[in-house]
């Protein structure tokens, strides 16, 4: 058991590593992320120096009663000085009340009294002497209580409502500066949330793609939420915080990248068993890569050529894929799951838990539960030629 528990810290630390890094909300992109940054570092820093002080108070009456013992431990020792010792007439002498600092000792009874009765102390029927607080603690107490009235009114009652007015305004004000206002020349995007992946729609381009989301630098982008089941959480930490997908209600985020890259997003509220699982990219691009982007997006899927790739749209669409997947130019024009128009051209598959190869592909399609546990795809059943036939032709939808 000893064991187990020395290994535990090294668990902690190793769950905490992946094959490929999170993106993180301290490495902003946007002036909506670095807003959010901000509180959370002012955050982090308020907590840090409220830890410290009160750790700080609690040494202290550690450290003096180290101090009072070691003391005591002194005088006791033998060997010590006169002056360190009690004196002789104080040896055995009972101590006194805590609220009487005479010389008047509490004793027990003697044999001359006899037994009491009636209102007598309950310690008259001791042996011993009652045992009260000592009083050079009880003085020492005494000079310390305008200290300690001090101190709960500063750190019990002041700091805590100067912290908490402090985190008050900084959140209203980064409320303020991420919330949604309309901005001239914002990229509109509708993105849907199902269980488990992302429907993206560009109503004035007239594209529709899936977990992929590109949008060009340096220019405001507005997020239309909404979810066709469960309740979502839409959140990409370098550009945004978390917004909630709710049924029937669509909810805004506007943002504005500031620098190129593919940064990576998740659902950041459990969906189902595939929730962690549920990823979305967002991919910023130069305006002149993001507008060549969306020239080819807006062309319907690619004509296949060899007779091998007429055959896997032959498979495509007579092994059932068809009834859930749009191609655009074919006669496949379902909606259930994600627009596979120019799925050659995206990064990932599976809502971005797989790279987009062969292999991968593969094996979505033989075996989408094994990929992704309660993905709502059936297994296919294919012949060796008719999958290799159908991959080839899924290789050509650039």
């Amino acid at each position: 058991m000893t064991r187990r528990l020395a290994l535990l810290p090294a668990l902690l630390v190793v769950s905490g590593c992946g094959l490929e890094p999170r993106d993180r909300i301290t490495d902003p992109a946007s002036p909506q992320a670095s807003d959010i940054d901000g509180l959370w570092t002012l955050s982090l820093w308020l907590g840090v120096a409220v830890w410290i002080i009160v750790m700080g108070l609690l040494a202290v009456p550690l450290l003096r009663s180290w101090r009072r013992r070691r003391d005591e431990s002194r005088r006791d020792r033998p060997g010590a000085s006169g002056r360190d010792r009690p004196a002789a007439s104080d040896r055995g002498r009972p101590a006194t009340t805590a609220g009487d600092h005479s010389d008047v000792e509490v004793a027990g009874p003697t044999p001359a009294d006899g037994p009491r009765t009636g209102g007598s102390a309950p310690g008259a029927e001791l042996d011993e002497p009652i045992a009260v607080a000592d009083p050079h603690e009880h003085d020492e107490a005494q000079r310390d209580a305008p200290a300690r009235s001090r101190l709960l009114w500063l750190g019990g009652i002041v700091v805590p409502a100067v912290i908490l007015l402090l985190l008050l305004v900084a959140s209203g004000q980064v409320g303020s500066s991420t919330a949604h206002v309309e901005r001239e020349g914002e990229l509109e995007i509708d993105v849907i949330g199902h269980m488990f992946w992302w429907e993206v729609h560009y109503p004035e381009e007239g594209i529709t793609t899936a977990n992929e989301i590109h949008v060009p630098v340096d220019r405001p982008v507005r997020l239309n939420l909404t979810t066709e089941d469960v309740i979502h959480s839409f959140w990409i930490p370098r550009v945004h915080g978390k917004i909630d997908m709710i049924p029937g209600r669509e909810n805004l985020l506007t943002f504005e990248p500031t620098e190129t890259g593919r940064f990576r997003g998740q659902c950041a509220e459990y969906c189902g068993i595939a929730h962690a699982q549920m990823v979305a990219f967002l991919e910023v691009q130069e305006p002149d890569e993001f507008d060549a982007w969306v020239e080819q997006q807006q062309a319907d899927a690619t004509e296949p050529q060899t007779d091998q790739e007429i055959e896997g749209q032959r498979v495509f669409i007579e092994a059932g894929c068809a009834a859930c997947h749009a191609v655009r130019g074919t006669e496949a024009v379902a909606g259930v799951g994600p627009d596979l128009t120019h799925l050659a051209s995206r990064g990932s598959l599976a809502a971005g838990i797989r790279p987009n190869t062969r292999d991968d592909l593969e094996e979505l399609i033989l075996d989408p539960w094994g990929v992704k546990p309660g993905n709502p795809m059936p297994p296919t059943t294919l012949e060796t030629d008719e999958l290799e036939a159908l991959l080839d032709y899924l290789e050509v939808l650039e």
